[in-house]
């Protein structure tokens, strides 16, 4: 059975990658029924890192992940600490790192484009203006450790940047001493001495973020105590891949991002202003579209092989209960001890402490196939019961031997000391989702044959029924005019079928009493071939219930289905006007279809109608993508995923 790894309540599915913050996984957090979640998961025990004292930094943060709500800003769903290593959770986001992603263009030496380098940094930019304008706990949303390690970038080319939650930690750790060459360089020198956070000092890790995104290096970092000098530094930087000189706007903007706090443009939604005059004026088009063909290109293997092994782990056996996490002892280097280390991938065994405390291999299935066998020979014993309407029962069934080793049976709370509670064995609701398997499974059973014996009795009746209806036109034909009609004997019980079969026309009769009291004539004459005898009336039971199917969390339902309203529009669409078209006066109306999950989160677009041209399409596309939906909804309150067209306007003005 491959088991994948535990920490806390998620089940570590893959590790993604390390780097000096920690490790990140994808993991899933189960549920009764499976996965219910698949979430990335990163875990801060970087080399050096104190989980302890992070932790006392950020452990009432939760709420921040609760109050940032951007398309540009991971969706936090968890923040909490398992041993000494706190750990953030978000929804999952297939792609890379921007550290990643830099790692493998310089490896592949395909330096990524001044268009993509711009709109990665603008959209940077762009979530920390959204942060600034939420308060939490009456002061506003600030980060103070932008770094690519804490920055996703999207297989769609969506950029989202995570770590709201853990950054003042982060920050407090760093000017406690804790610091990684490698994240030295994007912070600003004042997050080094102790200076208290300033709008600013997102602002400096922008602009070496831009820097190295345009120029494929990263910029040199702050001596202790003082700043580098980088006017120079700037003048001399090239384009990585067209090996020219930086724009001189660019260089502007970059002179004035890593500088002194006091010569520092004043906050995130400022640069972001400046910036996206500058992409405006210097005709620069950049689209999510063309980003994420670029992503596609550098990662073709990776994309392809994670969609394959996202299918397997919707399929994954899991562990029989949560293995509890033991405290681990204290160690020199706290890292080389979390157990998230080891053996992260499906297929590992469980760590030591897992293996000790998961139940019998062999005991299990005796558990279940007990419980299950008694709930399904109550469940027929029952049945049958009810089923024999109006006879009198002769005989109380003898109550079944007590089983010892029988859990199901017993009253809840009084589990014997060896039982499945204390060896680990299945809980309450895993036996009960198993024994409603095994029965759901025999009232398909039973369904089947009562169907077929339905079947059967139904054209046994059919063919009486047309004897029958043979008969009775003879005896009518030969039946002298003076005689009285014969009674008809009473029809058979109605029994459903799904052919319809047309009844014999009625022969008029005087009003009579019940056909139950009505005796035929002694002295009446019949027809020397004698009508069929009425079949005998047959009970039929009655049917089961048809087994409605149920819409789930997260279905995809289609439009128009009854009882589910359509997702609404939620953030107002920011389509980008495409340069060439607004140089040109051009207009247009773009329709797009998004599929719209159930969180609100559009996970999909296409064009519908014809393409407009001119960068239209793309451009409706990107804003499309950049829209939040209030999510389609059932009449039980039940979220799903649903198609919807929406139109994208461009009208220059």
């Amino acid at each position: 059975m491959n088991i994948p790894e535990e920490f806390g309540k998620y089940l570590l599915l893959k590790k993604l990658t390390e780097d000096p913050l920690g490790e990140t996984f994808r993991a899933g957090k189960a549920g009764q029924e499976g996965i219910e979640q698949v979430v990335l998961l990163r875990v801060f025990n970087g080399k050096g890192l104190d989980g302890e004292k992070l932790w006392q930094k950020v452990s009432g943060r939760a709420a921040v992940q609760q109050a940032l709500r951007s398309p540009n800003i991971g969706n936090g769903v968890d923040l909490g600490r398992v041993r000494s290593f706190p750990y953030t959770a978000y929804d999952y986001i297939s792609g890379k790192s921007l550290a990643a992603l830099l790692a493998q263009a310089a490896k592949q030496m395909s330096p990524i484009p001044t268009d993509h380098a711009l709109l990665i940094a603008e959209r940077l930019a762009l979530a920390l203006a959204a942060a600034h304008e939420t308060r939490f706990q009456d002061e506003r949303v600030q980060h103070g450790f932008v770094v690519p390690h804490l920055v996703m970038v999207s297989n769609e080319g969506e950029t989202r940047l995570l770590g709201f939650e853990v950054a003042p930690g982060l920050r407090a750790l760093a000017a406690d001493g804790w610091s990684a060459p490698e994240l030295r360089p994007y912070l600003a020198p004042e997050t080094f001495d102790g200076s208290p956070l300033a709008k600013s000092d997102d602002v400096y890790s922008l602009g070496a973020v831009l820097f190295e995104l345009l120029t494929g290096e990263l910029p040199p970092a702050a001596p202790a105590g003082g700043y580098a000098t980088l006017g120079g530094v700037i003048d001399g930087a090239a384009l990585a891949n067209e090996g020219t000189p930086l724009p001189p706007a660019i260089v502007g903007l970059l002179k004035k991002s890593l500088v002194p706090r006091d010569q520092r443009i004043a906050d995130a939604a400022t640069w972001h202003k400046t910036l996206s005059k500058l992409m405006i004026d210097g005709q620069y088009s950049p689209t999510t579209f063309n980003l994420a063909f670029f992503m596609h290109n550098l990662f073709r293997d990776e994309i392809e092989r994670e969609s394959q092994e996202m299918q397997s782990e919707k399929k994954l056996a899991l562990p029989v209960r949560p293995a509890a996490v033991a405290a681990a002892p204290a160690a020199a280097d706290m890292r080389e001890t979390t157990g998230v280390r080891q053996g992260t991938l499906p297929g590992t065994r469980l760590s030591a402490t897992a293996a000790a405390a998961a139940p019998s291999p062999a005991r299990t299935p005796l558990y279940i196939g007990i419980a299950a066998a008694a709930l399904v020979a109550a469940g027929l014993g029952g049945y049958l019961l009810l089923g024999r309407a109006g006879a009198k029962p002769t005989q109380a069934a003898a109550p079944a031997p007590a089983s010892s080793t029988q859990p199901a049976a017993m009253p809840l709370g009084r589990q014997p000391a060896g039982g499945a509670a204390a060896t680990g064995g299945p809980t309450q609701e895993e036996l009960k989702a198993q024994i409603q398997q095994m029965l759901d499974a025999r009232s398909q059973e039973m369904e089947a044959k009562l169907k077929a014996q339905y079947d059967d009795r139904i054209k046994t009746l059919q063919k009486q029924l047309d004897s029958k209806k043979k008969g009775d036109e003879v005896a009518h034909e030969q039946r002298p005019s003076a005689s009285v009609p014969a009674q008809e004997p009473a029809p058979a019980p109605a029994i459903e079928t799904r052919a319809t079969a047309k009844p014999a026309e009625p022969v008029p009769t005087p009003a009579a009493p019940p056909a139950s009291q009505v005796v035929p004539p002694a002295t009446e004459k019949v027809a020397d071939k004698p009508a069929a005898a009425a079949p005998p009336p047959v009970a039929a039971p009655a049917p089961a219930p048809a087994r409605v199917p149920q819409v789930q969390y997260g279905d995809l339902v289609q439009p128009g289905t009854p009882g589910v309203t359509q997702p609404k529009l939620a953030s107002r669409l920011d389509p980008r006007y495409p340069s060439a078209a607004r140089g040109m006066n051009r207009s247009a109306n773009v329709e797009i279809k998004v599929l719209v999950d159930e969180k609100g989160r559009v996970v999909d677009a296409q064009r519908v109608g014809a393409q407009a041209g001119m960068g239209f399409d793309e451009a409706a596309l990107d804003a499309a993508r950049r829209a939040t939906f209030q999510p389609a909804v059932t009449k039980d309150g039940v979220r799903v995923k649903m198609w919807k067209v929406i139109q994208v306007s461009f009208h220059p003005g």
